[in-house]
């Protein structure tokens, strides 16, 4: 009631008026965080915890953290039967959440090994990432029993790239690249059951989707989409989980690739969100509103006695710059976006809901112009290997084209070069660049510039709506050129 004349603030406020300006799940969620509820956890634990989140307790034997992990399982069991008991789940739920949670040392070693059957080797170090502050632990010695469903390591291997521009080169030795592979913590039991049973996330997509199907009709007349209509179980493929970092696009692609080819893994229906790094998908980067980018499939755990595989563990592919300076900051941000929207709802009054929804949209800013920082960086490492190149075919005697490129180097820079959609170069781009970066940009004009997207003018169809017509700014460029 108002102080002043007692009356309603309905009168005054009219909050069903104001609609939600983004669904945070549907705009801004950013796939496969590598901590489960980011917010609350930085939230609620002190600083100390923070600084420990995920790392092993060296001060334990391999006994004693085996013993540990038993007593952990012993409670995640009770959590599973406790939720069929109350109808939750069912039992074939039960059984397969009783598979991952049961014994998981054991899973989490078949885990481990089936990551090194990615690579064909052993990693070359294990270490600690403190994945809340994106710091790694270069100093003190890990080995593969402080890896377990608590900690949050890292793996590093070091491979051939024979599919890298470097490695064509004849008489050449086939490049060697470092890959981390960052491998968080087990999904807890809890949330785990949250997405499965009877009611949760994955059963309300399938019913909504279910929902579209009229009387009489058929899943392809209705034009369903098939992935949404998988049921808990098969979608739930994410309680272990891992990133590949690769140190640029090209390697992602190969390892990405490879995992398919040999068997090791399984496709996701989900399509890699790269969009091939091809300038001809203009119109889905555009609708990428958030920038970001990754590819995706499910590993194959082998069973260590030779059996097939009964487990899958999801691995993420995406480059070493954008994880470190993007993904760690970016979750935050959803996790506080999604924190936000469940303040809308809540909400009492019209100006409140605005203001949230304000929010919510700076928060989708954020994540854009984060991605895009850690892109421009990254183009700029591209940059850098072309020109190392350059330096290197110079030493072994062979020469430019006519405009002073070599072919080795344009090939790279097509190859790796990541397509943008939320900013043009313009004039001033590399104004306050260093020499020999001003040089490349000059040089290799045209493959840099037709990695990015420009909209170049909107006009207005005959409703009166406004269309945007995109183009490719190299495209512009010789345009200019031509005249």
């Amino acid at each position: 009631m108002s102080k002043d004349n007692n009356l309603p603030l309905d009168d005054f406020s009219n909050p069903p008026a104001v609609p939600l300006v983004l669904d945070v799940e549907q705009e801004i969620k950013i796939p496969m965080d590598t901590i489960d509820n980011r917010a609350e956890v930085v939230e609620e634990m002190s600083k100390s915890d923070i600084d420990e989140y995920g790392r092993p307790n060296l001060e334990l034997s391999q006994t004693d953290l085996q013993k540990k992990q038993h007593r952990q399982d012993l409670q995640n069991l009770k959590e599973i039967d406790k939720s069929f008991a109350a109808g939750e789940i069912d039992e074939n739920t039960k059984n397969f959440l009783y598979s991952y949670y049961k014994d998981s040392t054991e899973i989490y070693h078949k885990f481990k090994q089936s990551i090194n059957g990615l690579f064909g080797c052993n990693p070359k170090s294990i270490k600690y990432i403190n994945l809340l502050e994106g710091k790694i632990d270069n100093e003190t010695p890990y080995f593969y029993e402080h890896v377990n469903p608590n900690t949050t390591m890292v793996f590093e291997y070091e491979i051939e790239a024979p599919w890298r521009v470097e490695s064509k080169i004849p008489g050449s030795p086939v490049e060697r690249i470092n890959i981390l592979v960052v491998i968080p913590k087990m999904k807890d039991v809890k949330r785990a059951i949250q997405k499965v049973k009877v009611g949760g996330k994955y059963d309300l997509e399938r019913q909504k989707e279910l929902a579209k199907l009229k009387s009489g009709q058929t899943i392809e007349e209705a034009g369903l989409d098939k992935a949404k209509l998988r049921t808990p179980l098969q979608k739930m493929k994410d309680i272990l989980r891992c990133s590949v970092l690769a140190p640029r696009y090209d390697d992602v692609l190969a390892l990405y690739s490879q995992s398919l080819t040999l068997g090791l893994a399984d496709k996701s229906s989900r399509p890699s969100k790269y969009l091939d790094n091809n300038i001809q998908n203009a119109q889905l980067f555009f609708k990428n509103s958030k920038n970001y980018r990754d590819m995706k499939n499910y590993l194959h755990i082998q069973n260590t006695d030779g059996e097939p595989f009964n487990f899958f563990g999801e691995v993420q592919y995406k480059m070493e710059a954008q994880f470190f300076r993007a993904d760690i900051k970016t979750h935050l941000e959803y996790e506080y976006a999604r924190k936000h929207q469940q303040e809308f709802f809540a909400a009492q009054t019209e100006g409140d809901k605005k203001l949230i929804n304000a929010k919510i949209y700076n928060r989708l800013l954020n994540i854009q112009k984060l991605n895009s920082q850690a892109f421009d960086y990254y183009n700029l490492s591209v940059l850098q290997d072309a020109r190392i190149l350059e330096d290197r075919l110079k030493n072994r005697g062979f020469k430019p084209d006519k405009d002073g490129t070599f072919g080795y180097c344009r090939e790279l820079l097509d190859n790796n070069l990541l397509v943008r959609s939320s900013m043009a170069l313009t004039d001033k781009t590399f104004e306050k660049a260093p020499a020999w970066l001003k040089d490349m940009y000059q040089r290799y004009k045209l493959n840099v510039d037709k990695k990015y997207l420009v909209k170049l003018l909107s006009k207005y169809n005959k409703k009166g709506k406004q269309k945007t017509t995109t183009t490719n700014l190299a495209k512009i460029n010789r345009n200019k050129r031509d005249r």
